[in-house]
């Protein structure tokens, strides 16, 4: 199960009431954008995915969870495509690293989405869902949080 960090990027699952089955909430925090708006753009437009997700997963609509996973997988592809040119474009050091990133992310969700279309229980489904999100908000941390003082140093990133 997906655990809840303040320090995630973009997002932090918050349970609304303390409780084994409490359910993690999805939400935006202002304070983790990297001020690119190409990019936070499509942060938050993997959020909304990933709310689509949760919503039909609690809702025990399997076959609307799934449809909602195969296109937050394929968002997040075009996502880091996109992010990777820009990154070339602007000259970041690191950009193939990154790239790397990003290719050892896509096995690790692609490996849980074929995971969660195998469980059987909701339970299971929807646990199965949160983890799979849960590697798409670590490119955030790990990978994108990273990116913001070069983008500050560049002068890439909207000022405050």
């Amino acid at each position: 199960m997906v655990k809840a960090h303040g320090a995630w990027g973009f997002c932090r699952l918050r349970n609304k009431q303390k409780g084994v089955n409490a359910v993690p909430k999805l939400e935006w925090l202002e304070s983790f954008e990297l001020r690119v708006p190409e990019i936070d753009g499509e942060h938050r437009t993997m959020l909304d995915l990933m709310k689509a997700v949760q919503s039909a997963a609690m809702d025990r609509d399997r076959k609307r969870a799934e449809q909602y996973m195969d296109r937050l997988l394929a968002f997040s592809q075009s996502h880091f495509a996109r992010e990777e040119t820009l990154l070339e474009g602007w000259d970041y050091p690191d950009t193939a690293k990154h790239a790397n990133y990003h290719a050892e992310l896509l096995k690790r969700v692609a490996t849980v989405k074929q995971a969660c279309t195998e469980v059987e229980s909701a339970e299971a489904f929807e646990e199965c869902c949160d983890e799979m999100m849960s590697f798409l908000v670590d490119d955030v941390v790990r990978g994108d949080l990273k990116l913001k003082s070069f983008f500050e140093n560049a002068g890439l990133a909207l000022p405050l």
